[in-house]
């Protein structure tokens, strides 16, 4: 009797410290910070410290922390016991951490001849930074002053890194298909890079280029503007929720806006994310799936099902999300309204994919579908040229070294259902639907068979939109997550 009333007691304990904004706000950072570190090990002079059990301690990790969203059970009410500025002044620290960083990066592997004008820049960005933490400024200030910089260092890093492919074959893929589509050719054809190569994206991927591409603009302006839309779609849902859900502009609301963009604006600033942007087109996908969040999140049914559309024409990955979106639809809206919702999507879907798909069908299937999803072809190219999956973070490495690779989809199938049927026996709310979005894309990733550091940038997206959500929960949505 003893030990049931101890357990009983430590389970109380356990729930109140996962129903604090603080659970959320921890975990977001600890998976900003894993993400980043192992995104660019070399900044952090850590690559020497590369090897099985990083790779699969840090896969544990992940692990660990996407376990720590599903057990999240946030309550508005836990929100207010945030100090505002001692948020501030933390995040703002990290941000200058980020700053040296990526200043790092820059003068000993981008341009280690950096010019003076560059040297005085960082160090006046170092510098207000610094005076950040001191004096704490206006929130909108220290946004701005995070954008102005990483948006600088990622326009001066253009001229330094070439899109070529001997520097990554993503973006140099995206010119071929978009000067063929000009061409009135198809886009899904067999490219040369030397190495032969299918267009791997689906279509909004590479036509989000277009219009840099036809202006003769370096098109990785795209991939910062992306970026960008991420930091715009958390403001937005600050702004939009309040009337939404009949809360006042007070304290409690500026608490939880502040912590998501200081975030975003901290991530914006890490040199992982920059090296991103530089030579993947990965920031597109990113940006529309956070525009989708953000459409669910603030209500927007018909919008969010059109957003869907997109996301399905964008990344194969819309797989991982859908399926929660249209388990909050259905417990909240019903299946007739949840129906034509998800009809919806699959027109927008369709009038995107369908053109391309009937212009060139073979080779749209190989590349869009076929290339990374088909253990036979890239992902055993890779893996037969120089166990490329042993070196990056995940539990694939261990499958492929035993010819087991063939139970990673099944492994990842097996848990997406189960976090779905989780999801709905938690009454599918929107409070928890960004947390299980987060754990899905984590636990989805580290049994992927392929394996890249940007893969687990997704999850970071919903973490982000998380700490955006969890203060703009509607009246409803709070008591349903009280009971």
């Amino acid at each position: 009797m003893l030990q049931r009333s101890s357990l009983r007691a430590m389970f109380i304990r356990l729930r109140g410290l996962t129903a604090h904004y603080g659970w959320v706000f921890s975990l977001t950072i600890v998976l900003a910070l894993v993400l980043d570190i192992t995104g660019s090990l070399h900044v952090y002079s850590l690559d020497r410290l590369l090897g099985a059990p990083l790779i699969l301690g840090t896969a544990a990790l992940l692990v660990v922390v996407a376990i720590g969203w599903l057990c999240s059970t946030p309550r508005l009410a836990s929100m207010a016991m945030f100090s505002p500025q001692l948020v501030q002044r933390g995040v703002t620290a990290l941000m200058l951490l980020a700053w040296l960083a990526t200043l790092r990066d820059f003068y000993i592997f981008i341009t280690p001849a950096m010019p003076l004008v560059h040297i005085i820049g960082f160090s006046i960005g170092g510098l207000l930074l610094w005076f950040a933490i001191i004096r704490p400024p206006p929130l909108t200030w220290l946004i701005w002053l995070a954008v102005s910089l990483g948006s600088l260092v990622r326009v001066m890093s253009f001229s330094a890194i070439p899109i070529e492919p001997s520097r990554g074959d993503m973006l140099p893929l995206v010119q071929g298909a978009l000067a063929n589509f000009l061409a009135g050719e198809s886009p899904y054809t067999i490219y040369t890079m030397p190495w032969e190569l299918p267009l791997t994206y689906l279509p909004i991927t590479w036509l989000a280029y277009l219009p840099a591409y036809s202006l003769g603009v370096d098109m990785r302006v795209t991939s910062v503007l992306a970026e960008l839309t991420i930091g715009a779609t958390l403001s937005w849902i600050a702004t939009s929720r309040g009337a939404d859900a009949g809360m006042q502009t007070n304290q409690r609301c500026l608490i939880g806006t502040s912590v998501g963009l200081l975030v975003w604006a901290w991530v914006f600033l890490q040199p992982s994310l920059q090296h991103w942007t530089q030579a993947t087109t990965a920031p597109i996908w990113w940006a529309v799936l956070a525009v989708t969040l953000a459409l669910v999140i603030c209500g927007h049914r018909w919008g969010a099902a059109v957003a869907l559309g997109v996301c399905a024409a964008t990344s194969p990955l819309i797989a991982v999300v859908a399926p929660f979106v249209g388990l909050y639809w259905l417990r909240t809206h019903g299946w007739r309204q949840t129906t034509a919702s998800v009809m919806l999507a699959l027109l927008v879907a369709a009038a995107i994919i369908l053109p391309f798909l009937l212009w060139s069908p073979q080779q749209f299937m190989l590349g869009a579908y076929r290339w990374f999803n088909d253990n036979s072809l890239f992902p055993q190219l890779r893996w037969d040229m120089d166990n490329t999956w042993a070196r990056q973070v995940g539990f694939s490495s261990i499958f492929w070294r035993r010819d087991l690779e063939g139970m990673l989809k099944p492994i990842q199938m097996s848990l997406l259902l189960g976090l779905l049927a989780f999801y709905w026996w938690r009454r599918a709310p929107l409070a928890l639907l960004s947390s299980f979005i987060t754990a899905a894309f984590l636990l989805f990733t580290v049994f992927n068979p392929v394996l890249w550091p940007y893969l687990y940038t997704p999850a970071l997206i919903t973490a982000l939109m998380s700490l955006g959500l969890y203060e703009r929960l509607s009246n409803i949505e709070r008591e349903s997550v009280e009971r």
